[in-house]
């Protein structure tokens, strides 16, 4: 696994959360859902419903965030802010990973055991052509991003605060003021983990 990974030249595992929940991550790191609600103060969690069914699971993403999830629940809750925080790759090889071609919870992905979305060969079949869309060429998609903008890392381990790099934020301002309140986080601030894929066209 250690090998594909490097191979991809993957930089980062991405989580987007609210800012409300930063306080959380900075003293236990990420935690899976099921953890979380035995908590004293629980954070607030993005999917009300979570159905894939995987509370045990923390949902991370390569090469791009799931703009689409991630879009949508902004607009839900237009009143709250967000950091889309950026991971080691590491992640990939030394936790418990499965690895999902779109959406975990698409009937297309929870149909295949947890025990068969494991390893490196599922890791690759993120990168797979995908029938009836553009070639992976045609879309411009560097070896690092995988072929559905919704494809998925269910991670079944802590994500120990130690493999957090930075707290992305969407302003410059925000990442300053953050940093002065967050010491054990470090922060950075980009615009693109906040838009879309490149391709976000062919997939609308």
């Amino acid at each position: 696994m250690k090998k594909n990974v490097k191979a991809r030249d993957i930089k980062y595992v991405w989580h987007f959360t609210r800012l409300a929940n930063l306080e959380s991550i900075a003293e236990h790191g990420l935690i899976s859902r099921a953890k979380a609600e035995k908590l004293d103060n629980p954070p607030t969690f993005n999917d009300a419903h979570r159905f894939d069914c995987e509370t045990s699971a923390i949902c991370c993403s390569i090469g791009h965030p799931n703009y689409k999830m991630f879009w949508g629940l902004r607009q839900d809750y237009p009143s709250e802010d967000w950091v889309v925080l950026a991971c080691k790759p590491e992640i990939l090889w030394r936790k418990d990973c499965a690895f999902c071609v779109e959406n975990a919870a698409s009937n297309n992905v929870t149909c295949i055991p947890i025990s068969d979305r494991k390893g490196a060969a599922a890791f690759e079949r993120m990168f797979d052509e995908i029938e009836g869309k553009p070639s992976r060429k045609e879309l411009g998609l560097r070896n690092s991003i995988p072929t559905n903008p919704q494809a998925e890392i269910l991670v079944f381990d802590d994500i120990e605060r130690e493999f957090i790099v930075a707290a992305v934020c969407e302003t410059k301002e925000q990442a300053k003021s953050l940093a002065g309140e967050y010491s054990k986080l470090d922060f950075g601030f980009a615009k693109a983990p906040f838009l879309p894929r490149n391709d976000f066209k062919h997939w609308q």
